[in-house]
Order: structure tokens, then C-alpha cells, then sequence
């Protein structure tokens, strides 16, 4: 990612976004808030204080940050509305197939057909978003993770967790992975839940408070037998 654009994330505000969509995702199964996912790449990105614009990115930027600005603007979500959004970000995947903002584009209209309720065709987009750029495909493996662990395919959603995990993103921060991961595993694999969040006890907020309540849910530690 440019070290510009790495500069301007806002990490902890992301990392806190990101978890409240994760929750959200987790009790409504195979419905998503587009908004939700629209503040969380706001947030990441910081489309608010963007400044930084190479000559030839300057576009892409604009592009994507037009089309979300469309996104946001949506207050009376009629069929009318949501046409104006998917033309938005069509648009930018259309002129820009393969980049990051293309990418990320796509990702927001995989969304929208997973709100929806269209679910194979949201799969279908999610699927191509993360076979390209790490940065949207680490977004669109973290959304895959959900939909697998809603339909009982824990095994392929621990996977695709441990893979981001093992490669974070600065749009899909070690932290948040991590913290799905013990999510997910809290109650086949309680123990090394435990040790993937020891170390977030003394964290920042926004990661020290949702890893304290997954732990909060775990089996207490046995006690030692004694002699």
C-alpha cells in the first residue's frame, strides 16, 4: 500500500468498526449492512482527510471516493436510490478492472448482493475480489469467513481466519483477524483461544475490550490437582 495512504488510516477507529460489522454479520448470518461495510472502508482509508494524490492514482482516488460519497448520501434506500449506488461503483470497476480501487468497488457491490439476499451472486463477486489485490482481498476473505461460518463450514471459515492472520492487510489489521479467529474457535478449541488473546488484555480499546469478552466466555482454567 503507499505509504501515504498507510498514514492517514485510522487503525483503532477501524479495528472497532470492523468488529461491530463482524458482530452484526454473526447474528444475522447471511445479511449485511452495506453501510456498516461503507463506514468501515471509510474508516480505514480516511477518505475524510485523504490528501495525498500521485498523478496517475489521483483518478482511481477520486473515483471511489465519488462513489462512496454517493453511498453515504443514501438516506431513503428506495430501488431508485440503490440503482444510483450500484452505477457508482460499477462505474469504477467498469474503468478501473484489477486495481485496488476496482477491486474494492467490486467488493461494495458483492455486499449489496448479499444484503440483497442474493447470495451466490454476492459469493461469485467476493470470490474474484479475493483472488486480486492482497489489500480488498483481505476484506472480501474476512466477509467469505462469515458467510462460511453461518452456513456450518466452520473448518473452511477457521482457515481462511488463520490466513489473515498469518498475512495481515491495513485494510484487515492481525488484530480484528485474530479476534474473529478466537470467535470462532471459543468453544471447540478454548484453549488456544485464550492464548491468541492473552496478549491483547492491555491493548488499545478497541482491541483490549472485545478480546476481554470472548475471554469472558471461555472455560475457566483448571486447577491443578493437587497431591
Amino acid at each position: 500500500m503507499d505509504k501515504a495512504l498507510h498514514n492517514v488510516i485510522k487503525h483503532d477507529q477501524f479495528v472497532e468498526t470492523v468488529g461491530e460489522a463482524s458482530e452484526y454479520v454473526s447474528g444475522h448470518k447471511r445479511q449485511v449492512v452495506l453501510y456498516v461495510v461503507i463506514a468501515v472502508v471509510v474508516a480505514a482509508l480516511g477518505y475524510g482527510g485523504w490528501t495525498y494524490m500521485k498523478a496517475r492514482a489521483a483518478e482511481r482516488h477520486a473515483a471511489l471516493g465519488e462513489a462512496m460519497g454517493v453511498a453515504q448520501s443514501i438516506t431513503n434506500r428506495t430501488p431508485t436510490e440503490e440503482k444510483k449506488v450500484v452505477d457508482a461503483f460499477t462505474k469504477v470497476t467498469s474503468n478501473y478492472p484489477g486495481t485496488k480501487e476496482g477491486n474494492l468497488a467490486l467488493y461494495m457491490l458483492g455486499m449489496m448482493e448479499l444484503e440483497r439476499g442474493d447470495t451466490a451472486a454476492g459469493e461469485k463477486k467476493l470470490k474474484e475480489v479475493a483472488a486480486g489485490d492482497k489489500e480488498a482481498a483481505s476484506l472480501a476473505k474476512f466477509t467469505q469467513s462469515e458467510l462460511l461460518y453461518g452456513q456450518g463450514k466452520t473448518a473452511e471459515a477457521e482457515a481462511l481466519l488463520r490466513e489473515l492472520v498469518a498475512n495481515p492487510t491495513h485494510l484487515m489489521p492481525q488484530e480484528q483477524a485474530t479476534l474473529q479467529l478466537a470467535r470462532y474457535i471459543a468453544k471447540t478449541k478454548p484453549e488456544e483461544a485464550r492464548k491468541l488473546l492473552e496478549p491483547y488484555r492491555t491493548a488499545r480499546s478497541p482491541i483490549s475490550t472485545p478480546a476481554l469478552e470472548i475471554l469472558g466466555t471461555l472455560p475457566g482454567v483448571p486447577t491443578p490437582a493437587k497431591k
